[in-house]
């Protein structure tokens, strides 16, 4: 993951919207440091920008939104190489990830 730390409006600069991180929170896939109550914004930790940041590009790439949480979680965990059936890995490189940001 990238060396700095991500902001939100970065992650929003790069094609995520609030609705959608609101969604992948829901969806259990991204987990905010505090949900707030309705009407609150969401406390989002640096992690879970990294993690969402890295969805979004998997999605870019043509992976389900399920399937990228998978693997982005996966990646942020250390795992660089994901399983997603026999005999077909993801590998991200994150070499190769800070690079393109």
């Amino acid at each position: 993951m990238p060396d700095r730390a991500l902001t939100l409006q970065q992650v929003l600069d790069r094609g995520l919207t609030y609705r959608r991180l609101d969604h992948w929170a829901r969806q259990g896939w991204l987990c905010p440091a505090h949900a707030g109550g309705t009407g609150h914004n969401r406390a989002w930790p640096t992690t879970e920008l990294e993690v969402a940041d890295l969805m979004r590009r998997l999605i870019d790439a043509g992976l389900t939104a399920g399937v990228a949480a998978l693997a982005a979680g996966a990646h942020h965990a250390g795992r660089p190489i994901i399983k997603l059936a026999p005999g077909v890995v993801l590998a991200i490189d994150a070499d190769l990830l800070k690079e393109s940001v």
